[in-house]
């Protein structure tokens, strides 16, 4: 379809990054579906609320946001090609992008605000991190209904741009503060044992690595908003921001993985958050306790993904285990043949 409007020289500034978007989308919720088949197999005893409840309802909100944001590609780059008044129409990208990632990073961002204040025990944290996120969710959702007001991408920037700072700054602040929040409180728990703190460091990271990731994405997003104003370089990170916290959070609860025999030997973990107390069959499980200020926290090597060689092949297993009541400060060892510790 085409129009009287005459296409720019400039049109890859308006078309590319909403390919590229799109692509990054659909890559991502790959990734996601990867995650959630393997939470699936390998964490059948978690807790329904909020560790499998909320995996499902993420999985299905983002199977909906990827159909929504499929619907508007298809409408771009198919029956609306060449049509600039048809690019220049937002259709349902006001839903896709600001809005269902306001609501996805909120509950996310409540989700590690719970974490912490298991492990601290203490509100004044997590209070301000559910603060923060709602005001960035209540930002975007507001965002986005303005945006759908205005209905074309040329005006949206210009006419938007205080309360879409609001939103991304806000998100990003949030997700550095969780980072930081989640490092000190698990480097405070370190004990001098090895295994211990291997366990803890491996925590520490897979957090700052998550929470830095999900800041840069909505920091980068918010850059390009407020500097490239005629173009739609910030469709890029917008378009896929919302499965980059639902990936974050899949990758908690996998976190628990541990692949044996691999290039990484530490004690993986899970907590009793998490996890409903089931016995290995066959095989004793480490359990260790964290020692903090306020409370302690109560962690287990809940997967093993092993590799037992026999004569004539190779067999894959998964082996499940973790507990709700441990013994106070102390590294507690597990009896198979048993369902509570010793």
């Amino acid at each position: 379809m085409s129009s009287n409007i005459p296409i720019p020289d400039d049109i890859a500034d308006l078309t590319g990054p909403l390919l590229l978007g799109h692509l990054f989308n659909w890559g991502l919720f790959g990734a996601l579906t990867v995650q959630a088949y393997i939470y699936y197999l390998a964490f059948p005893h978690d807790r329904f609320w909020p560790t499998k409840g909320l995996s499902i309802f993420i999985y299905i909100f983002e199977v909906a946001q990827t159909c929504v944001n499929t619907r508007d590609a298809f409408r771009n780059f198919g029956p609306g090609w060449g049509d600039m008044r048809d690019l220049d129409f937002l259709g349902t990208y006001w839903l896709g992008a600001p809005v269902m990632t306001a609501v996805i990073s909120c509950i996310v961002q409540f989700f590690y605000a719970w974490r912490i204040w298991i492990l601290t025990k203490q509100y004044w944290i997590p209070g301000i991190i559910m603060l923060l996120s709602l005001v960035q969710s209540v930002a975007g959702v507001y965002a986005g209904d303005w945006a759908k007001r205005i209905n074309h991408f040329s005006e949206i920037q210009s006419e938007t741009y205080v309360v879409t700072s609001i939103w991304l700054a806000g998100t990003a602040l949030c997700d550095t503060l969780i980072a930081v929040s989640m490092s000190w409180t698990l480097l405070r728990a370190r004990t001098g044992v090895r295994s211990t703190d291997a366990l803890v460091v491996r925590i520490v990271r897979l957090s700052v690595e998550t929470g830095t990731l999900c800041a840069a994405f909505a920091l980068l997003d918010l850059i390009f908003y407020l500097t490239f104003k005629h173009n739609n370089f910030h469709m890029i990170p917008s378009i896929a921001l919302t499965k980059m916290y639902s990936n974050s959070y899949f990758a908690v609860l996998n976190s628990r993985v541990r692949i044996t025999g691999g290039r990484m030997s530490e004690v993986v973990s899970t907590d009793s958050t998490l996890s409903v107390c089931i016995a290995a069959p066959g095989q004793p499980n480490t359990l260790v306790r964290f020692r903090g200020a306020a409370s302690t926290y109560a962690t287990t090597t809940d997967v093993e993904l092993s590799h037992t060689s026999t004569d004539a092949h190779t067999e894959s297993g998964i082996k499940r285990g973790s507990a709700d009541d441990l013994k106070p400060e102390s590294i507690v060892h597990i009896d198979s043949n048993r369902s509570s510790p010793v």
